[in-house]
C-alpha cells in the first residue's frame, strides 16, 4: 500500500517515469548521464532538483549536480557552485551551435538537453538514450581498498575523453537570500570535483585508480567525444551512508 501511495504522488508530480527502475538496469553496465546545470539562486531550479533526486535511485542514470555561479550576483552565492561548471555548460552551448546557457538545463548523454523542470521530456530522452548500444565499456570495481576502473574498445575504433566526478549523494543548505531566501533545500549527487584525466586512445586499459569514496559520497567515470561531445559509456559506484 504504501508504495502505491509512493507511485501516485511520483505520478501527480510527473516524477513516475523518472523513479521507476529500467527493466534491464544493471549496476556497472550501461548508463545514461544526466547533467543538471542548477544554483541554489535560481528560482526555478527546486523542481529540476527534485526531478534529479528521483533519478538518483536509478542503476541505470548517473545523475550529477552541477551548480554553476552565475546567478551569484541576485543576491545568494551558491555554496556548491564552481566557475569550471558554468564553462563546461558554455561548451555545450558552443558545441551546439546556440546563443544562450539556462537554468535548469539536463543534459543527457552529451547529446540533447531539455528543461530540468520537465520530467516527461527528460524520460522520453533517457529512453531514447537508452536504446543506443554502447561502443565501449567502462567499470568500476573496488580492489585492495582502491577503486579500479576498466575501459574497454568495442569493434570499431574509437577515441575519447576520459572524465572522473566525485559527488556528494546528499545536501541541505538553508538559503537567507536571493530568490530562494527562506528556503532549506536538499540537493541530490552534488559535484564536488570534476576532472579531465585524459585521453583515451581507443585500447583496453585497466589501471586508473582512484580512491574509495566516502560514506555518503559516490563517484562517476566516463568517456566523451571530445570534452562536450557524446558519452560513449559510464559508470558509477557509491558508498552509502551507514544506518
Amino acid at each position: 500500500m504504501l508504495e502505491r501511495t509512493k507511485i501516485a504522488t511520483l505520478a501527480l508530480l510527473g516524477l513516475v517515469w523518472l523513479a521507476l527502475p529500467a527493466p534491464v538496469a544493471q549496476a556497472g553496465g550501461n548508463m545514461v548521464v544526466v547533467e543538471l546545470f542548477t544554483s541554489q539562486g535560481c528560482s526555478s531550479c527546486p523542481p529540476a532538483d527534485d526531478v534529479l533526486a528521483q533519478l538518483s535511485g536509478r542503476d541505470d542514470v548517473i545523475g550529477l549536480s552541477l551548480h554553476v555561479d552565475y546567478w551569484d550576483y541576485l543576491g545568494w552565492r551558491d555554496t556548491f557552485a564552481q566557475r569550471q561548471f558554468g564553462q563546461r555548460q558554455v561548451g555545450y552551448r558552443d558545441t551546439w551551435r546556440k546563443s544562450v546557457v539556462y537554468t535548469p538545463q539536463m543534459v543527457v548523454q552529451g547529446q540533447h538537453d531539455v528543461v530540468g523542470s520537465r520530467p516527461r521530456k527528460l524520460a522520453k530522452a533517457i529512453d531514447a538514450a537508452r536504446q543506443d548500444v554502447p561502443p565501449i565499456k567502462v567499470s568500476i570495481e573496488r580492489q585492495s581498498g582502491m577503486l579500479k576502473c576498466r575501459i574497454e574498445p568495442g569493434p570499431e575504433r574509437m577515441v575519447g575523453t576520459i572524465w572522473i566526478a566525485k559527488y556528494t549523494k546528499s545536501a541541505a543548505v538553508e538559503i537567507t537570500r536571493g530568490e530562494n531566501a527562506g528556503r532549506n533545500i536538499t540537493y541530490t549527487n552534488v559535484v564536488t570535483s570534476l576532472n579531465r584525466i585524459g585521453s583515451w586512445e581507443g585500447i583496453e586499459i585497466e589501471d586508473v585508480a582512484m580512491p574509495q569514496p566516502e560514506p555518503g559520497e559516490g563517484v562517476a567515470i566516463w568517456v566523451q567525444s571530445g570534452d562536450n561531445g557524446p558519452i560513449l559509456a559510464a559508470s558509477k559506484i557509491e558508498n552509502p551512508l551507514k544506518q
